[in-house]
């Protein structure tokens, strides 16, 4: 997991649009549904962190999409044995898409993306979004997994329950969630103005980024130190 740590953000994130056009460029389910579990092999060989609730989402989306999807095809006309192969392509477009960029999230610190954005030579607004997009989802996550534990505290039974109770604790965390949300925002944009962030400014970087990323500063010798004399 190192290597995968330290190779360079826009490298896994290319990789993860490379995964995503050719999920969706082959709708077909035959081509579809192996592509998805093959994404999810990956996840488990590379050993990601934050595997197993990412897992139980997935499970959860593909759930929810194929029922609304042959509920939705149905409901125009199709048969249902007709509509279950276009759900459970459009589940498993849905899921190889997340588990490609589950895999960026998961292996990108916030530091080398600022990183790689900086030494790209980015637009600050660009660095700014894409440091926020894969920065904040894993912390919104985190908050969700807290609010669970706050709810098993409080004695709120949500483990050994029905799908559709579990469902309907799970959809009772968005409230505190969207909370949360907006006080990180306001957290993010005040600590942005006290650093006195600019959209004109180009900022640099101390890391030396290129395929992989370089963690440590470098610095050149001191004078004398060649000839044994001290520093």
């Amino acid at each position: 997991m190192t290597g995968l740590h330290e190779l360079n953000f826009f490298v896994k994130l290319a990789g993860a649009f490379a995964v995503m056009a050719i999920a969706w460029l082959v709708p077909d389910w035959r081509f579809g549904l192996p592509l998805a579990l093959l994404s999810l092999a990956a996840l488990v060989v590379l050993r990601v962190p934050g595997l197993r609730g990412y897992l139980k989402g997935a499970g959860l989306l593909t759930l929810l999409v194929v029922a609304s999807w042959v509920l939705n095809l149905w409901l125009q006309g199709m048969a249902p044995a007709a509509a279950l192969p276009v759900a459970v392509g459009a589940a498993a477009r849905l899921v190889t898409t997340t588990a490609a960029f589950f895999f960026v999230m998961e292996t990108s610190s916030p530091g080398s993306i600022l990183g790689a954005c900086s030494a790209a030579r980015l637009p600050p607004v660009v660095t700014l979004v894409l440091s926020l997009t894969f920065g904040i989802i894993p912390m919104l996550r985190d908050e969700f997994e807290r609010i669970a534990d706050a709810q098993r505290a409080r004695g709120m039974e949500i483990d050994d329950v029905g799908f559709v109770t579990r469902l309907r604790f799970a959809l009772a965390r968005g409230v505190p969630l969207l909370v949360q949300a907006v006080r990180m925002a306001h957290a993010i944009s005040f600590s942005l103005a006290i650093y006195g962030f600019d959209l004109g400014r180009k900022r640099t970087t101390w890391r030396e980024v290129g395929l992989m990323v370089e963690p440590r500063l470098t610095f050149p010798p001191a004078e004398g130190a060649a000839d044994g004399r001290p520093r």
